[in-house]
């Protein structure tokens, strides 16, 4: 499961097939050879739209298809079906159709239908390796009576390896076409010969392979980060974190690096620097043992706090390392626990390649890995945390994401919903380009189509492990721009502007102090956050066990409380409303726990009442759950329940809603179990205001209740 980064697009195929086209991936701008029946088009000047092309839905027959058993879907006949996913690009890919070997015979064929049938002008055929075989095209009408309306006895090598054939009509078909066969000789185009899609259309604009990126994205050059990061050897697997003050990645072979268990040799070990100005980051420092140990290190994910790392394996007690991801917290002197192994039901990966991304809430695992169910070599998946913090076992996220080739270096941003990755397995600039989908529901397996990040991002070679700061500004992430290698073994962090059209859904980062609230002291603790009004747990994080300081991005369209927690002391939850968010902010809250100890008074912020009655509100339900909990965790301890209002109107009808307002509470707590002995009540109304001020902000202040322990 370590990340080695060799040579991340050689496919482990037989001898005869990945020694061939490993040497001839061919990547750049493909050449047209279109044949005409009519004479040249002077008003095709611009492309047909994807909406007036027809490709191929289904596979009627096919005379052979490439087959490995330890691949079995790579290369096969169904790979020709949708629109082309090689193509601009030209490689021996294993997203397109394969005879079953090279030179096999005159006469190699595919039929294919159509999702409904149409009269035909054009037919395209996606030659993305080894052009310049077909020989024939056949038609097919509603009865399923064949029409030969090209024929090529002259089959030779094409002028380049790949092109999109396009054969016109000399008129529209007067019968409408249902399916297409295509012929190849394969003797004469000697090697792999590749069909990547068939299509048809009415009009006689020319067809062509195109990218899926969104027109016109102004995007901003990368900048390669300077020498304090990149150095003479490989960075890879950049990890912002959120705030984009650190930076972590994995540098390989550097002579301080522990040594392997083998032969002596350096390996991967995790490296950070910090952001200082626009331009200027810290000397890259390594991480110190355990993180660093003497197998290959890396992390894969940081939270929005900066307190909590993921990283890659299972770091076992032994010292030894196995499948898997663990999770590392920052410690109060500052260094890195021993990491924790995730336990992750029926967890088994048989790539040797893995990387695992931790969504900002700590709720969701994103993972590149090869199961049984796998499309192609690798695929995403996706894990979710269970109640006894167990996860569950992964599941495939579909065939929008994933393809028969390869799905690497997840990243999934603090929206939630938008996920980047790297893939070989559909139109492209190089080996591996960055993308972007965006989730569609909460099934984790409906995302829209990836969008190419584009060639300003994408280059002719290597570019993955794409990470984003919180606010979407910025994109890092490893490349081979500078190398005259499209392989991840000579690799540079670089970083870029996103436009707003790939960035996530704006988020609020809230961020601040833990303190005691007696002693003002910053104390360590977990942080919760939950969605109101439902109290569904929406995240965890860690403030620092030093200084206090956390941070939470809480995606937008939601209304959220949240608390930290600590051993000894009682947690005063805050709320914020996020729904209509619509640009990113950043946000200081602190957060006070006050310790259990007699005469101290904590203030329920989240229990809400409709408006000028003792109705509570169901944002209020989650708030005093947990005060029930704390009860129930704290037998002896009995509490007063204070309600309070703001200065406005007649000062008796404040005193009886404030009334009835805290006996509705001590109603809810018994309806819970609470012993009613333990629950006394006090109404204040307007009597004890916090300030005297009338305007909204104040009066929000002066409406509270708070509960005061009386005995422990």
């Amino acid at each position: 499961m370590n990340i080695l980064l060799a040579d991340f697009f050689s496919y482990t195929k037989n001898v005869s097939f990945s020694s061939f086209f490993k040497f001839f991936k061919i990547i750049g701008v493909f050449g047209f050879w279109t044949f005409y029946f009519l004479p040249s088009l002077s008003n095709a000047q611009n492309n047909i739209t994807n909406t007036d092309v027809l490709w191929a839905s289904k596979v009627i027959d096919f005379s052979s298809e490439y087959f490995d058993e330890n691949n079995p879907t790579q290369h096969t006949a169904k790979q020709v079906l949708g629109k082309p996913n090689v193509l601009p690009a030209i490689w021996h890919s294993p997203c397109a159709w394969s005879p079953y070997r090279p030179e096999a015979r005159q006469d190699e064929w595919i039929k294919v239908g159509f999702e409904k049938a149409v009269s035909v002008r054009q037919i395209a055929i996606a030659e993305s390796f080894g052009a310049g075989a077909v020989s024939a095209i056949i038609l097919y009408d509603l009865e399923d009576k064949g029409h030969l309306v090209y024929k090529n006895q002259l089959t030779q090598p094409a002028s380049t390896q790949g092109r999109m054939l396009n054969v016109f009509l000399k008129r529209k078909t007067t019968y409408k076409v249902k399916a297409v066969k295509i012929k190849l000789n394969t003797i004469d185009v000697g090697g792999w010969n590749n069909i990547d899609a068939i299509g048809v259309s009415e009009s006689n604009i020319p067809i062509q392979a195109e990218i899926n990126i969104t027109k016109d994205i102004p995007f901003n050059e990368t900048q390669r980060l300077p020498q304090t990061v990149n150095s003479s050897y490989s960075e890879i697997l950049p990890i912002i974190s959120p705030d984009g003050k650190m930076l972590f990645f994995d540098r390989k072979d550097h002579p301080k690096n522990t040594p392997s268990i083998s032969a002596g040799k350096e390996n991967d070990d995790v490296w950070f620097s910090r952001h200082i100005s626009d331009t200027i980051w810290s000397e890259a420092q390594r991480l110190n043992e355990p993180v660093n140990n003497n197998q290959h290190n890396y992390v894969c994910s940081v939270t929005p706090d900066g307190n909590v790392i993921l990283l890659a394996n299972a770091y076992l007690s032994s010292g030894k390392m196995a499948q898997g991801a663990s999770i590392s917290y920052k410690t109060i002197d500052g260094s890195w626990s021993y990491p924790e192994p995730l336990k992750i039901k029926d967890f088994y990966n048989t790539d040797k390649y893995a990387e695992i991304c931790l969504s900002p809430n700590r709720k969701v695992l994103i993972m590149a890995i090869r199961r049984e169910d796998t499309f192609g070599s690798r695929d995403l998946y996706v894990s979710f945390l269970q109640n006894d913090n167990s996860w569950s076992v992964p599941k495939n996220m579909g065939a929008m994401l994933n393809s028969a080739a390869s799905e690497i270096t997840p990243t999934l941003s603090s929206d939630n919903k938008t996920l980047y990755f790297a893939s070989d397995g559909r139109s492209g600039y190089g080996s591996f380009d960055m993308y972007v989908s965006r989730r569609l529901d909460d099934t984790w397996t409906n995302w829209s189509e990836p969008m190419n990040l584009g060639n300003i991002l994408n280059s002719a070679g290597w570019d993955a492990g794409y990470s984003i700061d919180a606010s979407g500004e910025y994109a890092y992430f490893a490349s081979s721009k500078h190398s005259n290698k499209t392989t991840a073994s000579e690799l540079d962090i670089y970083r870029a502007k996103l436009h707003v059209e790939v960035r996530p859904d704006p988020i609020l980062l809230i961020s601040g102090t833990v303190y005691n609230s007696k002693t003002k002291e910053p104390i360590g603790a977990e942080i919760f956050y939950e969605t109101l009004p439902s109290g569904e747990n929406a995240g965890t994080a860690q403030a620092d066990p030093q200084t206090g300081d956390y941070k939470i991005a809480l995606p937008p369209n939601s209304n959220y409380g949240f608390l930290a927690k600590s051993r000894g002391f009682v947690s005063v939850s805050q709320n914020i409303d996020a729904t209509g968010n619509e640009t990113y902010r950043e946000i200081k809250q602190d957060l006070y726990l006050t310790p259990i100890e007699v005469g101290q008074k904590i203030r329920l912020n989240n229990v809400f009442f409709k408006r000028g009655t003792n109705e509570l509100l169901k944002e209020s339900y989650p708030e005093l759950d947990r005060l029930v909990i704390f009860m129930l965790e704290n037998p002896t301890i009995k509490i007063e329940v204070e309600g309070h209002t703001d200065l406005e109107g007649i000062p008796t009808m404040n005193m009886k809603l404030s009334a009835l307002r805290v006996k509705a509470i001590q109603d809810y707590l018994i309806k819970k179990k609470i012993d009613k002995n333990r629950v006394e009540t006090r109404p204040f109304g307007s009597t004890n205001p916090i300030t005297r001020k009338r305007d909204e902000e104040s009066k929000k202040l002066n409406r509270r209740v708070e509960f005061r322990i009386l005995s422990y």
